[in-house]
């Protein structure tokens, strides 16, 4: 009896596996790389079908590092590490955890926004532009299926590896709790040397604070790529210097101020500031579940680069 071509596993694929053997991390780089240029899904139809996302940079993490139960501490008690996230998400046939044998690794990405989106964003007020607002939901649909993709090829060669937002593992810790989530793109980014945090809570990278970071993990030995700073911190001039805090002015809601960001004030000019944008006062096609706003990361010195410091 033949497979059924809607369920069968696609085939070991030989020429690829050699690919990844000789270098994984140029193969990973490349399939990453080579989706965001081709796929219609990174395409903004209503501007134009400009890319939603500019070529990636890409970071990796041991899995291992001790990093990643200090993460434990400093987002969530229950934020997974890479190895946890692995084994819960390879089950034996009788749900029973199986155990990861051999390296982990995690691989970060940081997706640049387009331009002329940041360009146009910076010079909103009140609330956000048409174009960020589809950046915001049509690149977060992008960046699910990105991650889709490249673990499809991976395990088209044998290779495990899992998307960790999107297995029943993850989720959005709320109030009263601090918010926080169980698997934080932003510190992964962080672990792999992508960048740090600023004033805002948002996340300073060599292409600035305008990307989307995400994240998945691999059973596989990647070498790291280090982290290029001397702390947490380090990227932001107002915490280097003592300088900017321009994020500061940007919030239509007091939101950010010098003593940092405001997560549950932040929700506020989400979810009610904000909302006539979604009701169509602000001009009609605005989607999504909240309107997107991102004038923080956007009119500030360190939109697409790190700040001179």
């Amino acid at each position: 009896m033949k497979d059924d071509p809607q369920t069968a596993k696609p085939m070991f694929d030989t020429e690829k596996k050699c690919e990844f053997e000789r270098d994984p991390k140029t193969f990973i780089e490349k399939t990453i790389r080579d989706y965001v240029a081709s796929s219609p899904a990174n395409r903004l139809e209503c501007f134009g079908g400009d890319p939603i996302f500019e070529p990636p940079i890409v970071g990796y993490a041991d899995g291992d590092d001790p990093i990643f139960e200090q993460f434990k501490e400093v987002v969530h008690e229950d934020h997974l590490t890479p190895r946890e996230i692995l084994a819960n998400s390879r089950t034996d046939v009788r749900g029973m955890e199986a155990p990861v044998a051999g390296a982990v690794s995690v691989v970060a990405l940081a997706l640049p926004y387009n331009k002329e989106t940041l360009r146009v964003n910076a010079l909103e007020k009140e609330g956000p532009s048409l174009r960020w607002n589809h950046t915001r939901w049509k690149g977060q649909e992008f960046n699910d299926e990105l991650l889709r993709h490249v673990i499809s090829v991976l395990e088209g060669i044998g290779i495990a590896a899992v998307a960790p937002d999107q297995t029943p593992y993850f989720r959005i810790v709320r109030p009263p709790e601090p918010l926080a989530s169980t698997w934080s793109h932003r510190h992964m980014a962080f672990a792999a040397g992508l960048g740090t945090f600023s004033l805002n809570d948002g996340f300073i990278t060599p292409k600035g604070i305008g990307v989307r970071c995400n994240s998945f993990v691999i059973n596989a030995k990647l070498e790291p790529s280090g982290r290029p700073y001397a702390g947490h911190l380090a990227n932001c001039a107002f915490y280097a210097k003592g300088t900017c805090g321009v994020c500061i002015s940007r919030c239509p809601g007091n939101a950010i101020s010098k003593e940092g960001h405001d997560k549950l004030q932040c929700l506020k000019v989400l979810h009610v500031h904000q909302k006539p944008w979604l009701e169509g006062e602000h001009g009609p096609g605005y989607i999504g579940t909240y309107a997107g706003c991102g004038l923080c990361q956007t009119g500030v010195p360190c939109a697409t680069q790190i700040p001179g410091l």
